[in-house]
């Protein structure tokens, strides 16, 4: 079989490129410097999205090669509070998310990946830390910067199934907290875009606000903290090393759901190493378009406040969620219009939209 592909970080993209290129007969190694997949991770419950494309999430596992051998419940809807504004239900034709546990515990996503992967004939190799990316084929060793911080814990409960989320810049700066239940289970966390050092007292006010309005009294708390990285490069091909993940910066710059993005990109540098396609091609075909949209998502939303909060949770309640958000979370002419302000105002190097343009492209997507 000749010398291995080696892989360096067994996250989801990680782990999904070696299963597809272990399935397709090829030798795989990936190495691992924690001692345990998930490492970063607590057991704590987060969303697989599925409303960014018509395509079931499920389904494109499965078109992938994955199987789902891990907790994966769908989730139809749930409440809405918004500052200033009463709560709001929200329900969906289709499962708005699947929700799945992640760390090194059983029925995790990160624990069922790592088992595949073994199944395939991967090695994975723990404890060790690859001298020199680019001796590696494939990079997936997650966030190297934080650009959102997860502050939250994993409870027991006598609560019912549930999912919760709340957005309030006093709780969670430019982002958001949310509460999902499940069998007995809890998490709750504060997402935060902006004002990390605020991290404890942003915690402290989610947990208030969930003990008053949702009846929450976590037992057996037990605490993590997490983050995520966004950035979009004109390239994720370093000499012939392919960046994955957050790696490679593939996250959703709105609201964080980016398991879909980075799971997508580790099938789609397996495939570019199998058929001898190009990875920048390929990634961005499938990804750069949601990627720059989400920058003009996450524009809008910090332009707007509390006031884009509240309509943001009257539209999901109106109709159907689920083609609300795949609107916003795909390419439109007037979010090109306004991705130069977006990377501008991201520290990017890009030409000012002129001023007509800009408030033509914004109000089209605020009253939409």
């Amino acid at each position: 079989m000749g010398e291995p592909i080696t892989i360096v970080g067994a996250g989801p993209a990680g782990l999904t490129a070696a299963i597809v290129l272990a399935r397709r007969g090829l030798k795989v190694q990936v190495f691992e410097m924690a001692a345990e997949v998930g490492h970063r991770l607590r057991g704590d419950f987060q969303g697989l999205e599925n409303w960014s494309s018509d395509r079931d999430v499920l389904v494109l596992l499965r078109e992938i090669g994955l199987d789902i051998n891990f907790l994966c419940v769908p989730y139809d809807g749930g409440t809405v509070y918004a500052c200033g504004m009463a709560p709001v239900g929200i329900r969906s034709g289709r499962p708005m998310f699947y929700l799945v546990k992640r760390g090194s515990c059983p029925g995790s996503l990160d624990t069922g990946l790592k088992e595949q992967a073994e199944a395939a004939g991967v090695e994975i190799v723990f404890n060790r830390r690859l001298d020199g990316e680019s001796s590696a084929r494939i990079v997936g060793t997650g966030p190297r910067g934080v650009d959102a911080l997860a502050s939250g814990i994993t409870f027991a409960t006598t609560l019912p199934d549930r999912a919760v989320v709340l957005f309030d810049d006093e709780i969670a700066p430019h982002g958001y907290a949310y509460l999902l239940v499940h069998r007995g289970e809890g998490t709750m966390s504060t997402v935060l875009y902006r004002d990390f050092r605020r991290e404890e007292e942003c915690f402290s006010r989610m947990l208030g606000f969930f003990r008053e309005r949702e009846g929450v009294e976590p037992q057996d708390a037990r605490k993590f903290t997490n983050y995520g990285n966004f950035f979009i490069r004109s390239s994720q091909v370093k000499r012939s090393t392919l960046y994955v993940g957050e790696s490679a910066g593939f996250q959703d710059g709105l609201w964080s759901f980016g398991m879909r993005y980075a799971i997508l990109s580790g099938y789609l540098a397996a495939k570019s190493i199998i058929d001898g396609t190009d990875y920048d091609r390929l990634w961005k075909g499938e990804l750069k378009p949601l990627l720059e949209t989400s920058l003009v998502n996450r524009f809008l939303l910090e332009r707007l406040g509390h006031a884009g909060y509240r309509h943001v949770a009257r539209r999901l309640a109106h109709g159907e969620p689920c083609n609300y958000l795949r609107r916003h979370y795909n390419p439109s002419f007037f979010k090109r219009l306004l991705l130069p302000l977006a990377r501008l105002r991201g520290g990017g190097k890009s030409a000012a939209l002129p001023g007509a343009l800009f408030f033509l492209a914004f109000w089209r997507e605020v009253i939409l």
